[in-house]
């Protein structure tokens, strides 16, 4: 079954939203972020020394990852389907002085790249915006160098399930069935509900390993204690801002954020 519609519509929002979300959301430039309110990859260092590695960046966003990771020593492309995203990349390329590639396309669909061209395939908060993942990681496994590694940041299942803020605990109907979430606010004749997948720890484990991954890795990284943080600290945090110090609460009881490190298999 054809999930172009979806992808249309993911489009068509993350353009929508692009201007908003960057504005609202503080994203490093100078640390990979791999879940709000929580360290990075100069603490966590789940991706290690990235000197003259290439690196594809799926999802990219504004390309905040590339441009650290730029900064790091690694040769970056970045790749969105959302043109107002990569429209916000390449002025923080520009402001930053790095060099970064950047590519308006769908992340299921690598042809663009010959076989073995990266070192290292990574994106945080781009895989629950595609539909069908097995396909994208098999494309991943092709682009990438013998015993390349692809770093899947995701929105973790919990994610999927409403926070009782009154009460402070998590209402989890079904775990196994994790509800998608549903995109409604994208407005115009052309607008369709985006979907966001949310996928449970085995579903994406079990994916990784049938597109020719073995998982070296996982994390649920934890977020700082914000309230013994100051304003200035809180604004190092590589990924943060307003909304989610907000949901501070949540974010320490319930992990936001799940990472994989795989590694290709030959």
């Amino acid at each position: 079954m054809s999930t172009d519609h979806i992808k249309r519509a993911i489009q068509a929002g993350w353009d929508e939203m692009s201007g908003a979300y960057q504005v609202e959301t503080h994203i490093s430039l100078d640390d990979v972020h791999y879940a709000p309110l929580c360290p990075g990859e100069r603490e966590l260092q789940i991706l290690g020394d990235v000197t003259d590695k290439a690196v594809l960046e799926l999802a990219c966003g504004a390309a905040q990852n590339s441009i650290a990771l730029a900064k790091m020593g690694a040769r970056c492309v970045g790749l969105d389907i959302s043109s107002g995203q990569l429209a916000k990349a390449r002025e923080f390329v520009q402001q930053e002085g790095v060099d970064v590639g950047l590519l308006n396309a769908d992340g299921e669909t690598l042809n663009m790249f010959r076989d073995g061209a990266f070192d290292v395939v990574i994106s945080c908060f781009g895989w629950e915006f595609i539909p069908d993942l097995e396909a994208c990681l098999r494309e991943c496994h092709r682009v990438l160098a013998d015993d390349g590694l692809v770093i899947v940041g995701t929105t973790h299942p919990m994610s999927a399930f409403e926070w009782e803020a009154e009460g402070q605990f998590l209402v989890v109907n079904d775990y196994f069935k994790p509800p998608y979430e549903v995109w409604e606010e994208l407005e115009g004749e052309t607008a369709r509900q985006g979907l966001t997948f949310f996928r449970t720890v085995e579903e994406t484990f079990t994916t990784l390993v049938s597109a020719g991954f073995q998982v070296e890795g996982i994390w649920e990284p934890y977020p700082y204690d914000i309230n013994d943080m100051t304003d200035e600290e809180k604004r190092a945090i590589p990924y943060g801002g307003p909304f989610w110090e907000g949901q501070y609460e949540r974010l320490s009881k319930v992990p936001f954020s799940i990472v994989y490190k795989a590694r290709k298999r030959i």
